[in-house]
């Protein structure tokens, strides 16, 4: 898995230095959670003190993700140790062991959201930047190539209580994918519905996790007898997506479901170690970083900053026109802006 670093800067060099710089040292800001304790300096009024709590609301993020990861860590290798034991020497409370063990991951998952702090979705992506979405596909709309073929159609989405009033998705002939995902987008995206295709060009669905859970029961589709029928809603048939999941009723009595089963739970485990050496590389990255901003000087950096990009165009010809414009744009730039777009 892999976790987008955007690094901010740390000490005040030339613009070409300071880039190289900010790669090794800073860690990225990402998405808000509960702050943590971090060094307090006498200079701290004049410190960016809303950069540093972005930085200790996403450690404080990572750490519920990391605590919960840790659990579910734990249930998941128990669950691969009692699965090879079954497969290689059946035990007579084997099955029994295993479907305990089963049902306490499943707790676990559905427990997912409130224990990472909303910072993981169903696929165990961490979403420190933007609102966890579920990810989904709707029976009937899984092939653009059959909506395609079912020519033209209008679509009429009810979602009861969720919805103020039925949308409609207008279909024509021989539309192209990118125009078959404006019309559902332009359409479905009233009840924060977003269309989108996958790695393998099947029609997907995401929305806001929690918008979801209360949407998912309630959506229906009325057609013109193509897609869906007409003159009645029916209500769709959702899947959504997620890394680890458990048929109802486990068949432990056949080889190949437990080896199954085995192969899914490795891949999950897998993924969790994956993900939490990450973030504890990360949450290092981050108070390493806090720690040297302890005693920063705000003044002093804007200065030596400054005083470094004259140096710069000095060394190079210019003109009046673009000093001033240097000069304006420096001057209502925040230092927040300059290190995101510097990193």
């Amino acid at each position: 898995m892999k976790i987008g670093k955007q690094l901010p800067a740390v000490s005040a060099i030339n613009p070409q230095e300071r880039r190289e710089a900010l790669l090794r040292d800073a860690p990225a800001p990402l998405r808000a959670g509960t702050p943590v304790d971090t060094p307090h300096t006498e200079t701290a009024p004049s410190k960016n003190t809303s950069f540093s709590l972005q930085l200790n609301q996403q450690l404080s993020s990572m750490q519920s993700a990391d605590s919960y990861l840790g659990d579910l860590q734990t249930r998941l290798s128990q669950l691969k140790l009692n699965l090879s034991r079954q497969i290689s020497s059946p035990q007579p409370n084997g099955e029994e062991s295993i479907r305990q063990t089963v049902q306490q991951v499943g707790e676990l998952l559905k427990e997912r959201s409130k224990r990472s702090g909303n910072s993981l979705d169903a696929n165990l992506k961490l979403r420190l930047t933007e609102p966890v979405r579920s990810r989904f596909s709707l029976q009937g709309l899984e092939s653009l190539e059959k909506i395609r073929q079912s020519g033209r159609e209008t679509l009429l989405f009810s979602g009861g209580r969720q919805l103020a009033e039925p949308v409609a998705v207008v279909l024509d002939d021989e539309m192209t994918d990118e125009q078959i995902l404006r019309r559902f987008n332009g359409s479905l995206g009233q009840a924060g519905i977003r269309a989108e295709l996958d790695q393998n060009g099947e029609l997907k669905f995401s929305a806001r996790e929690g918008d979801w859970q209360k949407l998912k029961d309630q959506l229906a589709v009325q057609g013109e007898g193509k897609l869906f029928d007409k003159g009645r809603y029916v209500r769709v048939q959702s899947e959504d997506e997620q890394l680890l999941s458990f048929p109802e009723e486990l068949q432990l009595d056949s080889f190949r479901e437990l080896r199954r089963l085995l192969d899914s739970v490795v891949a999950g485990l897998d993924k969790v170690t994956s993900l939490r050496e990450q973030l504890s590389n990360r949450q290092q990255e981050i108070r390493e970083f806090l720690a040297r901003q302890a005693h920063a000087d705000e003044k002093q950096w804007a200065m030596d900053f400054s005083r470094s990009v004259f140096n710069l165009m000095q060394r190079s010809p210019s003109s009046y026109a673009a000093v001033t414009q240097t000069v304006v744009a420096q001057a209502t730039i925040s230092r927040f802006a300059v290190v995101s777009l510097l990193s």
